[in-house]
């Protein structure tokens, strides 16, 4: 199984090494905001140790840890005043022993906004713009310590009377090692086709000989291009330092320590950082830090000392993320498990996000 996992991990490194560092080249953004209130909370470093319905974005190998059925809701209100709102629902159901399907809807609402142009640049009328991601994953079990999974999606993003699609595919793996306690993942997500954005907006009438009187105008279209998805590579290790079977034997607490390295195709590479808490198997306590890659600082506006000349070759900086989460629990007279997340999350710039996801078991 060692080899299997290293071939995967020489593989994935392969396909992507010639498809990274093309900055801000990538459509369908939004694929890279994550979901679930704990893997955000953990500084996005889940790809490891994600163990749910949720994981078909993470990982898609971590939807062989659902036993039964499993239903995973995430809402997120983001940038506050803006009116997005992020959505995620996904489902995941056991068939057989060593075999999970999972379907996923990933949904990112703009909300209105004033139609401007070069005639009413005051506003006139509005306009809508969405994205949208529909997933269908498979995961198995190969042996008791290593696990696949693979999900193929659709990925559509709409604004105005224009749309963009492409087809797009997630392939992940995890591996327990024979150390104690320590789970290996790694992931490639959004390897697809190319989008091109199509439809009535770019029309328009042209007079095709305009030195010329009386010729009739003619309907022309504005040429988009094809943009990439953006695709990423992702590698990570969690490690359960404490606990019941943990080589710190504690039945009480338990703690998750989780590190991870993301190369995006279209920016620099990110760290991630994670920490969970477990007290009691009741509540859980989490804490995250990304470090990556700003070119210029969050404060840089027309009234700082500094230009954009002083920033050429920018610098890595830290952002945290926190949460809290109630664990799988048994309901009375139901054969329903329910656990609610909550995490915070620091976009910079932007302020905040908060995101609140709940699980359904049965």
């Amino acid at each position: 199984m060692k080899k299997i996992f290293l071939i995967s991990l020489m593989a994935c490194l392969t396909i992507t090494q010639a498809q990274f560092d093309n900055v801000a080249t990538s459509a369908a953004t939004f694929l890279k905001i994550g979901v679930g209130g704990r893997g955000v909370a953990l500084g996005g470093a889940h790809t490891a140790s994600v163990n749910d319905a949720s994981a078909m974005y993470w990982n898609p190998a971590g939807i062989n840890g659902v036993n039964g059925q499993e239903l995973v809701f995430h809402q997120s209100s983001m940038y506050d005043g803006l009116g997005i709102q992020h959505s995620y629902l996904g489902a995941v159901v056991q068939v057989g022993s060593g075999n999970r399907i999972g379907f996923s809807i990933n949904h990112l609402s703009y909300g209105e906004m004033i139609r401007t142009t070069e005639f009413s640049p005051e506003g006139e009328g509005q306009f809508t713009a969405s994205d949208i991601a529909i997933g269908l994953a498979f995961g198995k079990r190969i042996s008791d310590r290593f696990r696949i999974g693979i999900q193929t999606k659709l990925v559509r993003e709409t604004i105005s009377f224009s749309s963009a699609s492409a087809l797009a595919v997630d392939l992940g793996s995890q591996y327990t090692t024979a150390i104690n306690g320590l789970e290996l993942g790694m992931a490639i997500t959004n390897f697809g086709t190319k989008m091109r954005l199509f439809g009535t907006d770019q029309k328009l009438d042209v007079d095709p000989y305009a030195d010329l009187d009386g010729n009739p105008d003619v309907i022309a279209r504005l040429a988009t291009e094809d943009w990439a998805l953006p695709m990423s590579f992702q590698f990570g290790l969690s490690w359960m330092l404490m606990g019941e079977n943990a080589p710190i034997k504690n039945p009480n607490i338990s703690i998750m320590t989780n590190v991870e390295y993301t190369d995006p195709r279209d920016f620099n590479p990110v760290y991630h950082f994670g920490t969970e808490i477990t007290v009691m198997k009741m509540v859980q306590f989490r804490a995250g830090l990304r470090n990556q890659f700003l070119r210029y600082p969050d404060d840089l506006d027309d009234a700082s000392e500094k230009t954009i000349d002083d920033y050429e070759e920018g610098e890595y900086i830290n952002r945290m993320s926190f949460g809290i989460g109630i664990p799988p629990m048994q309901f009375p007279y139901t054969v329903y498990k329910f656990s609610v997340d909550y995490s915070f999350n620091d976009v910079g710039l932007l302020g905040d996000t908060q995101q609140l996801t709940i699980t359904v078991g049965f």
